[in-house]
């Protein structure tokens, strides 16, 4: 059983060691506490960390389920400032801070309200995992996962495993892509791509079953 769109948390599960109860995640965009979360079957195994969306309905959801998080209702970008959200429905997948994913979907936006962006380091260092380094970051930005990637200080937080979503529909297309390229040059590997997530992981860490 999975609990992830794409089956994201069952690629985790081979990759995590059965033993490590605990562990820190950061999932932006997290949409849903239960329902296509990347970090759902972790919580159930004794993780915590920081669940991270810019609409409030989403996070009040996060703070009846998982309390015991830390869940934030934030516009995460790489740099502070005032952006538009666009909306397709009330409870939907598909919001997004960026205009040309907004411009090129098959609908029109259901309403257009403007936030202030802040950055994932910003987040982080006013939550109790300031100073802890994160062993999965999760990012479901609709087309802005980049500039989520460019807000945190991969050096600081090292995180082991990281989701990105990626609208790639090549392995070409992958390996071409700033985020590839970027994750790739810090020692990250692509382990596993399901449908429009990549997967990447450090070599070692004591949360992995296997080492490379």
């Amino acid at each position: 059983m999975y609990y992830s769109q794409f089956g994201e948390d069952a690629v985790l599960r081979e990759i995590i060691s059965p033993a490590c109860s605990k562990g820190v995640y950061v999932d932006v965009g997290a949409y849903h506490p239960i329902k296509f979360s990347n970090t759902y079957a972790l919580y159930k195994r004794g993780w915590r960390g920081i669940n991270i969306d810019m609409d409030p309905i989403k996070i009040e959801a996060f703070r009846l389920a998982r309390a015991s998080d830390t869940n934030v209702c934030a516009a995460i970008s790489s740099e502070k400032a005032v952006k538009n959200v666009y909306n397709f429905s009330n409870y939907g997948l598909t919001s997004t801070l960026d205009p040309e994913v907004a411009a090129n979907g098959t609908a029109s936006p259901t309403s257009v309200r403007s936030v202030e962006t802040t950055t994932l380091d910003e987040v982080l260092e006013h939550s109790r995992y300031s100073d802890h380094e994160i062993d999965l970051l999760s990012i479901d930005a609709e087309g802005h996962d980049y500039q989520v990637l460019m807000s945190i200080n991969i050096e600081k937080y090292k995180p082991k495993i990281i989701i990105v979503e990626s609208s790639s529909t090549s392995m070409r297309d992958v390996v071409g892509s700033k985020v590839y390229d970027y994750l790739e040059k810090r020692g990250y590997r692509l382990v596993s791509w399901t449908h429009l997530s990549l997967i990447f992981r450090v070599d070692k860490s004591r949360i992995f079953r296997y080492q490379l």
